[in-house]
């Protein structure tokens, strides 16, 4: 237990001194004070403003996945990489090299995963205008506050994703991609995952307790169960070949393909959380049902034969 609350605390002390150096360094730098930011951020259709504010959130957006997951997860994973590898069955080389294979393999297995996700996505959006929700009062209030946070992140990503240019859209991909899968790996398949397995006496347990941590620590409810999938199959690459790599490599994937698919509108994905009761239909999903199923049974096979060949080629080299 000492080392998850060592993790914890560290990823929290680290993460809240980057986050105030981010906003002593918005002033000094752009001219901006926090209120100026948050207005910016409310009306961002101001072109002048539009550059300048994106800027500085991606220079507090990159601070503070720095602070909160790249430098305690990295700290820690090497800090306590003998008790990590006591969690695990396969040997230090399998769990800790690059795989080139494994990382392919993982990132086609996102990929194929992707439609399935999208569409829980919309189904998940729905929660506020479904049966569930108008049978049960509490339920659907509870939903419409989430769809509003949902809005708030909405409009924070539009003034992000605004600005063009090649060298912005390398900073974009860099601090919303990069950073947030090699930093949330480490932290939460890399160091996490591994605690917990050692603690529920459980690999499957530590893989989806650790997912729907990942899931919730975003803070954005209508995207939580498909969040939540795709950090047990990030477990489960990890926990099958023994290396964090393939994780990382499939989480870039991900975040990268979400990057385009807002910058460039790809199935009104922007649109989502600003739908209301009256221009949300169940029937809107991103992909067509049939191909979303197709897809999932063919990552389902690939990832029985991702296990098998991992698993077995870690058992042959310990």
């Amino acid at each position: 237990m000492r080392p998850l609350l060592t993790l914890v605390m560290v990823c929290l002390m680290t993460g809240l001194v980057f986050s105030y150096l981010a906003m002593a360094l918005i002033p000094a730098w752009f001219d901006l004070n926090v209120a100026e930011l948050m207005e910016n951020i409310e009306k961002g259709h101001v072109e002048t403003e539009l550059n300048r504010t994106a800027i500085a959130l991606l220079l507090v957006q990159g601070l503070s996945t720095l602070g909160f997951f790249v430098l305690p997860g990295w700290w820690f994973f090497q800090n306590h990489r003998e008790l990590l590898q006591e969690n695990h069955r396969e040997p230090r080389q399998a769990r800790f090299g690059l795989s080139v294979y494994a990382g392919l393999g993982g990132v086609a297995l996102t990929v194929l995963c992707l439609p399935m996700v999208y569409n829980l996505f919309h189904l998940n959006q729905g929660l506020p205008y479904s049966g569930l929700a108008e049978a049960y009062p509490a339920i659907k209030r509870v939903a419409l506050d989430w769809q509003a946070t949902e809005q708030s992140s909405q409009q924070l990503l539009t003034v992000l994703m605004k600005p063009d240019g090649v060298l912005y859209g390398l900073l974009g991909v860099v601090v919303l991609a990069l950073l947030p899968a090699f930093g949330e790996e480490l932290v939460f398949r890399g160091s996490l995952q591994p605690l917990l397995q050692h603690q529920l006496r459980n690999p499957h347990a530590g893989v989806w307790v650790s997912a729907i941590l990942f899931s919730a620590i975003h803070g954005q409810w209508l995207g939580f169960v498909p969040r939540c999938l795709l950090g047990a199959l990030f477990g489960y690459l990890v926990l099958w070949s023994g290396s964090v790599w393939p994780a990382m490599m499939a989480h870039f994937c991900n975040n990268f393909l979400s990057f385009l698919a807002y910058k460039l509108n790809w199935w009104g994905l922007r649109d989502g959380p600003a739908l209301s009761e009256a221009t949300f239909r169940w029937e809107d999903n991103p992909f067509p049902w049939y191909i979303a199923l197709i897809l999932m049974g063919l990552a389902a096979t690939g990832l029985v034969h991702y296990r098998n060949t991992f698993s077995r080629s870690s058992k042959d080299q310990a």
